[in-house]
């Protein structure tokens, strides 16, 4: 009985070791996929930016265009 209670007692405090090791690798990883989310948000709002960009300045010149035709 106690041999067998020291004996859970060793693994207990091994296993408690264990666990920060593990949990900086999961922090890391986690900071890894937030960070690569994170950029490709990034790319995928400046490339939405930029179409929007080219489109409000194809819609400028239509007008621009349209107001030079009615004045000539």
């Amino acid at each position: 009985m106690i041999a067998s209670n020291l004996h859970l007692r060793v693994h207990w405090a091994r296993d408690r070791d264990r666990q920060p090791q593990e949990f900086p690798r999961l922090m890391l990883v986690l900071v890894v996929v937030l960070a690569l989310v994170n950029v490709s948000a990034t790319v995928l709002m400046a490339g939405s930016w930029a179409s929007l960009t080219d489109g409000m300045l194809d819609l400028e010149r239509s007008i621009q265009d349209r107001l030079t035709e009615t004045v000539n």
